[in-house]
């Protein structure tokens, strides 16, 4: 992570039919930002549902996570820890 980020706010996107059944992979990525305020205010800004037609509706489901959670929530993710938990340098 760059200099001055304090806050990563993780947004996803989901496509969802009336029945609950996701159409495909969610769209997942994430935004840098340099303080927790400036993260939540940004992600209460993000629209929650959108209704596409009869079947389908558009959501948005967004979360702000500190620089060093971020960071160990992607080292879990890419399998960088070892088994006592410690990252691989």
């Amino acid at each position: 992570m760059p200099e001055g980020v304090g806050a990563v706010l993780m947004i996803g996107h989901f496509i969802v039919s009336i029945f609950n059944v996701q159409l495909g992979q969610p769209v997942i990525y994430s935004m840098p930002f340099d303080s927790m305020k400036s993260c939540e205010y940004y992600a209460n800004m993000m629209p929650k549902e959108a209704k596409i037609d009869i079947e389908w509706k558009h959501i948005t489901r967004s979360q702000c996570f500190t620089t060093a959670q971020f960071k160990k929530m992607m080292e879990q993710r890419n399998g960088i820890t070892n088994p006592g938990g410690k990252p691989v340098e």
